[in-house]
């Protein structure tokens, strides 16, 4: 990402990001409003500066806490190695992890090195943050496969396979119990760990903690001592949750090895009406999984975002510029009922986790549900989709309208489904339906569908047994 430098004679510099459109110096529009020649302004000329790393996090809200005095000081100096932690008690990896992915790629593309680590051995213990209860533990065989499809996955959102992976189960196996608690155990005290809110909050609670969730943070605090030996980590990040975790291996490598490692946390996502966190333990989770959680449906859960939560997921959850999520902001406004921005973000976020034409064909499909298109307007993956993901009903030609909708159940009864017909609410294939006797025939069908519509938002694809 750049910024734009307009230089004209000694004035001062002007910033402005690539995507807004340039502008004449106030002088040269002083000049035309005063009917003067514009030939009479000083030339300018442009020169492109590349934004630093510390600025597109902080423009995006990716930054929430870091252990150095300044955040440049991890950002924009020394190429780092960086890494985040995966946990692997699920096989699939859920919308709130894309903001952890997408610090990632940041950094990447400004040209530090990654590392993902699988917790394959902490996996099996569980971290207690952010839970109430005692986690289930996971056998190896669970873990990796787990671990197989989270791989996949971020290499998706990545855009390459640029980074590292790897497995703290391949360290942690090995681990001696004596030799831990000498070498390890002896830097982290009781005192400081029943202080953190992840331990705390249990506690008081009275939630029951074991032992094995407890030494958690230990582990943890291992895994980076482990990498930083091995591959030269020396920054590790993670949602504002794990902020003492991370600290707390920041810490234990001052005091065993005496060397400078940093901590980087990005602020968790949160849906504004419930207090809650994205999470795959919370209800209705969106996965990244399509057998979980399908495009169609990833697609209308973005598309469906409150306003006041709309521009946060476009800076965090998508790689628009900055000036870009500016300009679909502005739009918005002007026109809220347009959802301009959830329609970006929709498109944007689908296509970064499933690809183009996944995310062409939830488009295609939500416009065919919603009025925007007709069925002959889109592809057949597109309708075999709308047939798969969106509400249907078998239906069989000859049967009136009024059945058709009570099938649909988009009425009550036959009474309630005529009075819609003729309050002027029901279209069939696009065209409005007025006879409460009108029937189905072969004509209303495209390749064995079409589609029933009440009102503007409540539809149902009729499929042609």
């Amino acid at each position: 990402m750049f910024d734009m430098v307009w230089i004209a004679g000694q004035a001062p510099s002007r910033y402005s990001s690539l995507s807004a459109k340039g502008e004449m110096p106030s002088s040269t529009l002083a000049r035309k409003r005063r009917g003067q020649r514009a030939t009479l302004v000083p030339s300018f000329h442009v020169i492109f500066r590349a934004m630093k790393l510390s600025e597109i996090l902080r423009e995006r809200g990716l930054v929430h806490q870091h252990s150095s005095e300044t955040l440049e000081e991890i950002t924009d100096g020394p190429k780092r190695t960086v890494y985040l932690g995966i946990d692997p008690s699920a096989d699939s990896l859920h919308a709130g992890n894309l903001v952890g992915l997408l610090v990632l790629r940041h950094f990447l593309e400004g040209g530090h090195k990654v590392i993902i680590l699988t917790g394959g051995g902490t996996g099996m213990i569980g971290d207690p943050g952010g839970k109430s209860e005692e986690r289930n533990l996971l056998d190896e065989k669970t873990i990796a496969h787990n671990t197989k499809a989270v791989a996949k996955q971020i290499r998706q959102v990545f855009g390459s396979a640029d980074f590292l992976e790897v497995d703290n189960a391949g360290w942690l196996s090995k681990l001696k119990v004596l030799e831990f608690l000498r070498d390890v155990g002896k830097h982290f005290t009781v005192n400081a760990m029943i202080k953190k809110d992840i331990v705390k909050n249990r506690l008081d609670a009275e939630s029951p903690i074991s032992f094995t969730e407890f030494s958690y943070s230990l582990l943890q605090g291992y895994d980076y001592l482990h990498l930083n030996e091995e591959y030269g980590a020396d920054v590790q990040v993670g949602g504002s949750d794990q902020w003492s975790n991370i600290l707390a291996g920041v810490e234990f490598i001052r005091r065993k090895v005496e060397k400078e490692v940093y901590a980087l946390t990005w602020p968790l996502i949160v849906n504004k009406s419930t207090g809650k966190k994205f999470g795959k333990s919370e209800a209705g989770a969106i996965w990244l999984d399509p057998k979980k959680t399908s495009p169609f449906q990833f697609f209308q859960f973005f598309l469906n975002v409150e306003d006041e939560a709309v521009e946060e997921l476009l800076l965090k959850l998508t790689l628009i510029p900055y000036g870009e999520v500016e300009s679909i902001m502005l739009a918005h406004h002007k026109d809220p009922a347009s959802r301009t921005a959830q329609k970006e973000l929709a498109r944007a976020v689908t296509t970064l986790v499933h690809g183009v034409d996944s995310s062409e064909n939830a488009e295609n499909v939500s416009d065919v549900l919603f009025g925007a298109k007709t069925l002959e307007e889109v592809s057949e993956d597109a309708r075999e989709l709308l047939a798969k993901e969106a509400p249907s009903a078998g239906i069989k030609l000859g049967i009136s309208v009024v059945d058709a909708l009570v099938e649909a159940k988009l009425a009550t009864s036959k009474r309630e489904a005529r009075q819609f017909i003729e309050d002027g609410a029901v279209s069939l294939a696009g065209d409005a339906i007025k006879d409460v006797n009108r029937v189905l025939e072969e004509s209303d069908f495209q390749n064995g569908l079409t589609l029933l519509k009440r009102g503007k938002r409540n539809a149902s694809v009729l499929i042609l047994d």
